[in-house]
């Protein structure tokens, strides 16, 4: 596997088919997503162009630029399709939750068999190596389906008191 450019996980046809594949193995944990849902995936070194935390940032966002790459994974008839997308900002990502990966993380999940992605990005949530930010309160998130996956990443999606 070759060096991932920092912010920019490659979108050629094979790591886009990887996403696919690691989706496809674990259909049953998104068949009960609405369709529509998305999440997105980026670089954490891609959270700095954006949105002004950086004057580079700033200045690429006023020329025109295009944002980093984000991975979205969006439901359809209860399954996820994997499309690339821009990483616009929080504001912009159109997502309900995005997942931002230090780049040896993902470049360590893009070398996984796809049945251990999902279990690599668990333990990157865990060690802090990603981070999870979500966009719709629990209850929206509970609507569209999210629950049993957020459960399967360890993530206390609806608290102690159920």
């Amino acid at each position: 596997m070759g060096a991932i450019e920092p912010g920019v996980e490659p979108l050629d046809a094979a790591a886009a088919g990887h996403w696919q594949v690691v989706f496809d193995r674990s259909a049953g944990l998104f068949a009960g997503l609405a369709d529509g849902s998305r999440m997105g995936l980026v670089a954490r070194s891609a959270l700095g162009a954006v949105g002004g935390r950086h004057a580079a940032g700033v200045a690429a966002m006023l020329a025109g630029a295009a944002g980093p790459r984000m991975r979205a994974f969006e439901a359809r008839e209860g399954a996820i399709e994997v499309r690339e997308s821009t990483y616009s900002g929080y504001a912009r990502a159109g997502v309900e939750i995005l997942f931002a990966v230090d780049d040896a993380a993902l470049a360590r999940m893009r070398g996984l068999a796809a049945d251990s992605v999902l279990g690599a990005l668990k333990l990157a949530l865990r060690t802090g190596d990603a981070m999870f930010y979500v966009f719709r309160t629990k209850y929206e998130l509970q609507d569209a389906g999210y629950e049993d996956f957020l459960d399967t990443l360890g993530l206390a999606f609806l608290g102690a008191c159920r």
